[in-house]
């Protein structure tokens, strides 16, 4: 029999920090992924000399001093990573139907490049920064301010509408767009997007951004090391498939190859739904049952992990946006004659000195219902008939890449895709969606998902409990803990700890 304090169930990164911080509190904790590799969007893969990213391609507010730094610190993992800052003057580049847009990095030198594109903005640009400052600097939490006294209750910026914001501080709908740019890393809609979301992911990464040499899986395995040293248990392969309860409670759970994990709390990084079928809907309110079955997830996406026949292709430090149309929005909304609408490309990296490449990765979005006729298939086990699929969806959007990075062209030696069902898959929600439940600015409350269930030992984590995106699941892991531990206290421990660096 396996007993431990604390059994959480999914190693993506809610789960690996929600697990560490109860480790570094004395609990005895245990892991389980149901994957050969811990991680989730955080890991990696290696074809032919190339490390692909699945899902992480860069992290913000990693200077000294700021918060993504500090939560490293507190983990203890920052000598395990090693970090390249991106491109100063342009970290993100928006192309909007060929016009290039950079985003400075730090907001005294966001200001300096937007204005060099939209001289005339100089107004909306500064009421721009001082809204998003106020806004990611009136939450405790996200701060990881003590004492904490957020309340959800009382954010005016979760129902104020991103596009109808913009709209009121510019009539100009480049700027509008260019501002909005970063809507394709958490893929809302413009009916949906609120200020406060956009907020607190905009101020991250314009803080500070980086790359991880060898990918998000080196995150991930700092974080499974940092678990070990404090004698917690981090174990793959093990897809928990049946909860099992004594009265009200969940006494064990039990694994798909017959093993049975007991605890005397469980906690679930899968997604909400998920979790409620694994441990059966009788245990649950009904009105709970169906809240969280309306909630709409976000759309997935198609990515394609391209190997050149020459190591030519420049190293960007820098995340290339393209918007085939003139707008960051309904990229998502297109039919089979207009997809893809836009692409996200960049080069991962394993050197931090290497000017030039030979793998590139480009990602755009894509609804699960394409697939519908494998949608009972599982990893390998697709047919011949998908596989022609993908190539044909693979060179429309090689095609569309390749018209703004002509390099590329004769210079292709392979090329490997996933698709929706690749990530439904592997990181466990029903349709492939990358980041989670949408967050809709018309009914805030809707979708705000606490860690308590009805179930006395279970608690939520992940990305669906707080806010989409690195820092927003490490937050979440907080609350989840704080659940355990006391939020106060647990922001207090994490100010002691960073007050030394």
């Amino acid at each position: 029999m396996k007993k431990y304090d604390i059994v959480v169930i999914g190693s993506g990164l809610g789960g690996l920090s929600t697990g560490l911080i109860l480790a570094m509190n004395g609990y005895k904790v245990c892991v389980l992924e149901k994957n050969h590799q811990i991680g989730g969007t955080l890991q990696t893969f290696s074809r032919k000399g190339c490390c692909y990213d699945t899902g992480l391609h860069y992290l913000g507010s990693l200077d000294k001093g700021q918060i993504l730094y500090k939560f490293f610190k507190y983990f203890d993992i920052l000598d395990m990573l090693e970090l390249r800052r991106m491109d100063n003057n342009g970290f993100d580049i928006i192309n909007l139907a060929g016009t290039e847009y950079k985003y400075g990095m730090g907001y005294e030198n966001f200001e300096k490049q937007m204005l060099i594109s939209f001289p005339a903005e100089a107004d909306a640009i500064k009421k721009y920064i001082t809204k998003m400052k106020e806004v990611s600097n009136s939450f405790d939490l996200y701060n990881m301010r003590y004492p904490v006294t957020f309340s959800f209750d009382s954010v005016e910026a979760l129902s104020e509408n991103l596009q109808e914001y913009l709209k009121s501080i510019t009539k100009n709908k480049a700027l509008q767009n260019v501002l909005a740019g970063i809507n394709v890393i958490y893929a809302q809609s413009p009916e949906d997007t609120s200020v406060y979301m956009h907020a607190l992911i905009f101020n991250y990464y314009i803080n500070s951004s980086y790359r991880v040499l060898g990918g998000g899986q080196k995150v991930a395995d700092a974080f499974a090391t940092a678990i070990k040293n404090k004698s917690g248990t981090v174990i793959t392969k093990k897809e928990v498939v049946k909860f099992n309860y004594t009265g009200n409670n969940i006494s064990s759970v039990l694994t798909k190859d017959g093993d049975e994990f007991f605890a005397d709390k469980f906690i679930s990084n899968l997604h909400p739904e998920v979790t409620i079928e694994l441990a059966g809907e009788e245990h649950f309110r009904k009105a709970y049952v169906n809240r969280i079955k309306r909630l709409k997830n976000g759309i997935s996406n198609f990515a394609l992990h391209i190997k050149l026949k020459e190591k030519n292709f420049p190293v960007n430090q820098s995340n290339y946006h393209y918007y085939k149309e003139n707008s960051v929005w309904g990229v998502a909304t297109y039919d089979e004659n207009n997809w893809p609408k836009n692409f996200l490309l960049y080069t991962p990296e394993d050197d931090a000195n290497q000017t030039t490449t030979d793998c590139i990765s480009a990602f755009t979005y894509m609804k699960i219902e394409e697939l519908d006729k494998w949608k009972d298939t599982s990893i390998e086990k697709r047919g011949d008939d998908y596989r022609e699929w993908k190539k044909m969806k693979a060179e429309k959007l090689l095609e569309l890449v390749s018209e703004q990075f002509p390099i590329l062209k004769n210079n292709i030696d392979s090329y490997y895709v996933s698709t929706p069902l690749t990530y439904r898959d592997y990181i466990g929600t029903k349709d492939g969606a990358m980041y989670g439940i949408i967050r809709d600015s018309r009914n805030p409350n809707e979708s705000q998902i606490m860690p308590k269930t009805r179930i006395p030992n279970l608690l939520l984590t992940g990305q669906n409990i707080n806010l989409h995106g690195s820092l927003g699941v490490l937050i979440s892991s907080v609350v989840t803990c704080g659940e355990i531990l006391g939020t106060n206290e647990l922001v207090k421990q994490f100010n002691d700890v960073v007050k030394e660096d």
